[in-house]
């Protein structure tokens, strides 16, 4: 058999070079999938650079085709949680323009192209989040209130943390608008490689492309092609002052099933999709899935789910269906998109992944929780050819400790904790520190609450000593 009909290893097919249609060639497949890094610190959350050097210099070193960073919030009053990065108003300038540029240099300096996430959280804005008095409610494109599980405990503590949001008023639209093409085109004068806008997980854009939080009768609302208003201005105007070979990409749900009639069919998510892979301005979409309210979404839930502990086999009569939303993805198949696909959410095999390349699911491999367990995860693993096939997988997603959330009755507490898990891991690698995949959900609240009581105790000594006269009259000797 000659070399041209030679069949791709999972290695080869992983390690291929893919141009997307802006011109930017990504070295591989394997994409770093956005994760919040919840290190930046009000009041103006700019790039924690001091941390980010030894977080994102694992990720930049560890040969990925792509990185998007986590998500950068456009609205300084809207945080989706504390720590995260915003570009605000004043971004463009010194002295926070400096460390956009810095943090575009960490993690583009050996050569893999990185993208800036933008995203808003809408009505999961929590209240103490961001900049915004306590009474300021958050926006949604309607009225309507986050549900977690049923309970007066679950009903308290969602009316406490996110409250009921209000409909968002045309004026709201054009400020976020006008948000989300400042944190374009300062991606693009920081020296990042394009952006990423976030469709996904129930956030504002997904909220407007949802008939479940979508229930307008404005050019907003009202029916499938009004609910893309939004999302086809974004992509308009940020197009025109971000023009090729800025990478311009967007994030979306492959499913938002809320019950019969409520959330977004199956048909009108790929409607969705066809316009971006059509519309001619799109350099990849992200394929992910799940939100808060989804009862039934793997995404979310799935941290004490059973592993595999042996990769399977490629084999060319049996599809290996590794991914969590590979259905729908394979629905966009059949759009016959020369956009490529990027499917996110579950992989952990090499043969899992290069089966999904192969058999034209999708073109590139979002991997994320598996980044913060294993930031060497390509040049380690996937991409390693002296590690056989069958010892090729990411570790395993399973958090020890789950018992632990599952016995807090709060819903919007416990599920949390899971995630707090992957948060914590990538504040101790932006402290210096090798993430800690071992480490139990209990062992992660006494330390995080250990460490606030430092902090705080820290913080009250200092206020005291420079109560004390002699405190001035020091620092005059200095």
């Amino acid at each position: 058999m000659g070399e041209e009909s030679r069949r791709l290893s999972a290695t080869e097919l992983l390690g291929q070079p893919i141009t997307l249609p802006c011109g930017l060639t990504l070295p591989n497949r394997l994409v770093k999938c956005p994760m919040q890094e919840t290190l930046a610190t009000p009041p103006l959350y700019d790039p924690p650079i001091d941390k980010f050097r030894n977080l994102y210099k694992q990720w930049a070193n560890a040969n990925y085709g792509l990185i998007i960073t986590g998500q950068v919030q456009i609205d300084i009053r809207y945080l989706s949680i504390k720590g995260d990065v915003v570009c605000h108003e004043d971004s463009m300038k010194e002295p926070h323009f400096s460390k956009w540029k810095e943090w575009a240099q960490l993690a583009q300096a050996a050569g893999t192209p990185c993208i800036v996430q933008l995203a808003h959280p809408g009505r999961m804005s929590p209240a103490g989040a961001g900049n915004r008095p306590a009474d300021m409610a958050a926006i949604c494109p309607s009225s309507v209130s986050v549900k977690l599980g049923e309970g007066w405990l679950n009903k308290k503590a969602l009316g406490t943390i996110l409250g009921t949001p209000r409909e968002a008023t045309l004026e709201d639209i054009d400020y976020a608008v006008a948000a989300w093409v400042r944190g374009a085109r300062l991606a693009k004068e920081a020296g990042f490689a394009g952006c990423q806008l976030h469709g996904a997980h129930g956030f504002l854009l997904s909220q407007f492309l949802s008939p479940h939080t979508n229930r307008r009768t404005d050019e907003y609302g009202g029916s499938p092609e009004k609910r893309l208003t939004l999302l086809k201005r974004l992509v308009k105007e940020i197009r025109e002052i971000c023009p090729r070979p800025y990478c311009l990409s967007v994030k979306l749900n492959s499913a938002d099933y809320m019950g019969a009639g409520c959330g977004l069919s199956t048909d009108e998510g790929l409607e969705q999709v066809r316009w971006l892979v059509e519309c001619g301005d799109i350099d990849f979409v992200e394929i992910s899935g799940g939100n808060a309210e989804n009862k039934t979404s793997k995404l979310h839930n799935s941290f004490g789910a059973k592993t595999m502990d042996k990769a399977p086999k490629m084999s060319e009569s049996t599809r290996i269906r590794e991914a969590y939303f590979t259905e729908f993805a394979e629905r966009v198949q059949e759009l016959n998109s020369s956009v490529p696909i990027q499917l996110s959410g579950g992989f952990r095999s090499r043969t899992g992944m290069a089966d999904a390349i192969e058999s034209g699911v999708c073109s590139l491999i979002g991997l994320g929780r598996s980044v913060v367990l294993q930031p060497d995860l390509p040049t380690a693993v996937l991409l390693n050819p002296s590690l056989p096939d069958d010892q090729a997988f990411a570790q395993s997603h399973v958090v020890k400790g789950q018992w632990f959330a599952n016995m807090i009755p709060v819903k919007v507490v416990g599920s949390g904790l899971a995630i707090q898990f992957f948060y914590h891991n990538m504040r101790r690698m932006g402290h210096g520190l090798k993430s800690d995949p071992d480490m139990s959900i209990p062992s992660m609240v006494f330390k995080d609450i250990l460490e606030t009581f430092r902090s705080g105790l820290l913080q009250t000594v200092e206020r005291i000593l420079q109560s004390f006269p002699w405190q001035s009259k020091a620092s005059k000797i200095d």
